[in-house]
């Protein structure tokens, strides 16, 4: 992964830094950081913190919450059932 920075102006990006020649093809993911915006934007800190994922916490994350803590799910290490612990 590298981070290079570019300006954007009227629907144009501009790089700053020099993209290397060794890179052809790649995938961009950009962080927009507002110029002289008094309301910017700001991205919360926990974005971008390497968080270890279970599968009960990622269940969670797409609306699964219900099934938890239920008799179904009593009594039932998923990791171990499934083979991943």
């Amino acid at each position: 992964m590298l981070a290079i920075k570019a300006d954007y102006k009227d629907g144009k990006i501009t790089f700053i830094d020099q993209m290397p020649v060794q890179i052809r093809k790649a995938k961009l993911t950009i962080v927009v950081e507002p110029v002289n915006d008094p309301e910017k934007l700001t991205i919360p800190a926990q974005q971008f913190m390497v968080m270890e994922k279970d599968s009960e916490s990622e269940y969670k994350l797409i609306g699964l919450n219900s099934f938890f803590d239920t008799e179904d799910d009593k009594n039932v290490n998923w990791e171990e059932y499934f083979g991943l612990k």
